[in-house]
């Protein structure tokens, strides 16, 4: 191999040593020139919309009997909420849903059958109001219903909040405030000034049960079930550091 060959391949190699080492530095620069910081925001609030659910039913061997007891027991229902202050637009009755009823028995020779014993008619309402207080205390006192002969079960009721999206708006402003108020102050700590924002991420939306230990979730929880309720939200900022 030539001696102008040789310097040929030293001199290509040191060049590429120069620009994998200048690629690194620049990198390694452009690491330290900004600042990641994390705010939050975090806020209590109270439902303002409550939604409960009941089924009561009616069960007879004749089906039009059965049908007359299901009305009936409507009635009843119906007179029950507007005698305790629930507008009617508030509360609705679903369709009607109905089943045959058999019983197995086995006679004296061991041979199986299957008797029919029944209807059993069912029918569900559903109550969504801004009386919240009022709706919680029915939902608990609804048994005295069974007092007049209903069969009816209640559900648990669940809480939401009407202005929800607006509160997401104002939390995650907040948020950001947050963080921006940490990366100025790491930049002054480091005798620098803040640049231009670079990149931002929200973080997901929290609703638990206020005071309570639930945890959260990569997608976000939402507490469905506690009137009282504690709502946050982060966000993640990225700043070039001026010099």
């Amino acid at each position: 191999m030539n001696k102008n060959k040789i310097i040929y391949i030293i001199s290509t190699t040191l060049i590429i040593i120069a620009l994998i080492l200048g690629i690194s530095f620049k990198s390694a620069f452009d690491h330290i020139s900004s600042i990641k910081v994390t705010g939050s925001s975090k806020t209590d609030f109270i439902s303002d919309t409550i939604v409960w659910e009941a089924t009561f039913g009616a069960k007879n061997l004749v089906l039009e009997h059965a049908y007359k007891k299901l009305d009936k027991d409507k009635q009843i229902i119906t007179r029950y909420l507007i005698d305790n202050k629930v507008p009617r637009e508030d509360f609705i009755f679903s369709s009607i849903s109905m089943s045959k009823d058999y019983e197995n028995k086995t006679d004296r020779d061991g041979i199986r059958t299957r008797e029919f014993v029944g209807y059993s008619l069912y029918q569900n309402i559903k109550i969504e109001s801004k009386a919240v207080d009022e709706i919680e205390y029915l939902s608990r006192e609804v048994t005295t219903l069974i007092d007049k002969g209903l069969e009816i079960q209640s559900e648990r009721p669940y809480y939401f909040y009407s202005k929800l999206s607006d509160l997401k708006i104002d939390m995650i402003a907040e948020a950001t405030k947050d963080a921006t108020i940490r990366a100025a102050k790491i930049a002054e700590s480091s005798n620098s000034s803040l640049g231009k924002l670079i990149n931002a991420q929200m973080g997901v939306f929290q609703i638990v049960a206020k005071n309570s230990t639930e945890n959260y979730t990569w997608g976000g929880r939402h507490n469905k079930t506690s009137k009282h309720k504690t709502a946050s939200v982060t966000a993640k900022l990225e700043y070039k550091i001026g010099l």
